[in-house]
């Protein structure tokens, strides 16, 4: 009787146990539908032109240029992505050149010669000793097959991502510096427009002036296509409202003058009959002939220092 009863209660423990497992056990995850999905990547197959600008910032600019401290977007030109890698090259003026001047663009379409992109990864000695890119491997040039591959694309003109070829810029005119005499130009440079006579003796302040003064303003100009002899529609317009100059209070017409290969476009301003006690604001305008609209600066949009920087202020 007694050994009925013992089996008795260790089938009822087993059940009870068998009961608790299960009871405890996870249902295993359902299938993600979305596992099987084709996303058409396969580790097998490029489909990119390896000559082209994504396939070689991919193999080679990223991995080898865009590192940190050197072209991580610090500093132009910018490596990071491959959009940032093409404006800052294709027809992207230099900021060191070699001895004789040479080049103009990092990377100038159909010349790999001209384009001092190329010529950085070859040459070791471009500007100082051991200048080759990339610099953290001095001396030591990137392989042919990587040499050979941004040749190409520049010489099959440095194509972007949708292969396109860039268009030759024309950018607008530069004036962003004046200058002010209160003598004949260019007879004797007494400038007056320097920092120490510009309110609080700051370069991004208006210029003092008297009543009655007659000087001789002078902006420093530059454009990319078009000589300076050759802008037109220059004047200088003047006015209390640095944000509108619809009904200047004072016109000059520059008139131009040539100093050997050297063109300036000059204007003598008289400050009678305007307000004393104020800041008076102007702005310059020329036309270079390859834009529709006349350019202007300092125009409504830029920095406020550049507009106080073309100030004049009349002393009482």
């Amino acid at each position: 009787m007694k050994r009925k009863n013992y089996i008795a209660i260790f089938l009822m423990a087993t059940f009870v146990a068998v009961l608790f497992f299960n009871a405890c056990k996870k249902d295993p995850a359902p299938k993600n539908p979305y596992d099987d999905v084709d996303y058409g990547i396969s580790a097998s197959t490029d489909t990119l032109d390896p000559l082209s600008i994504t396939a070689i910032h991919r193999d080679i600019v990223f991995p080898k240029c865009a590192k940190p401290g050197c072209h991580d977007g610090h500093f132009e030109p910018d490596f990071r992505t491959v959009e940032s890698t093409y404006s800052t090259m294709v027809y992207q003026p230099i900021t060191k050149n070699n001895v004789g001047k040479t080049f103009k663009y990092r990377v100038l379409p159909d010349s790999s010669s001209k384009s001092v992109l190329y010529e950085r990864l070859n040459n070791c000695c471009f500007v100082n000793n051991n200048d080759r890119m990339p610099q953290d491997n001095i001396g030591k040039a990137l392989p042919d097959a990587d040499l050979n591959r941004i040749k190409t694309w520049i010489d099959n003109g440095a194509k972007d991502i949708f292969g396109q070829v860039a268009l030759v810029p024309n950018a607008l005119p530069q004036f962003p510096w004046w200058s002010a005499f209160d003598n004949k130009f260019p007879a004797q440079w007494n400038s007056i427009s320097d920092d120490t006579n510009r309110v609080g003796k700051k370069g991004d302040q208006p210029v003092l002036m008297k009543a009655n003064q007659i000087f001789t303003l002078i902006p420093w100009m530059s454009d990319d296509k078009t000589s300076v002899a050759n802008f037109t529609n220059c004047k200088l317009l003047f006015s209390y409202n640095q944000y509108d100059f619809s009904s200047p209070v004072k016109t000059v017409y520059p008139v131009k003058q040539t100093y050997g290969k050297d063109a300036f476009w000059i204007s003598t301003v008289n400050t009678t009959g305007l307000l004393t006690d104020t800041i008076i604001y102007m702005r310059f305008y020329c036309n270079d002939g390859d834009h529709a609209q006349d350019t202007e600066f300092p125009n409504s949009t830029i920095w406020k220092g550049y507009r106080t920087y073309w100030s004049l202020y009349i002393k009482p």
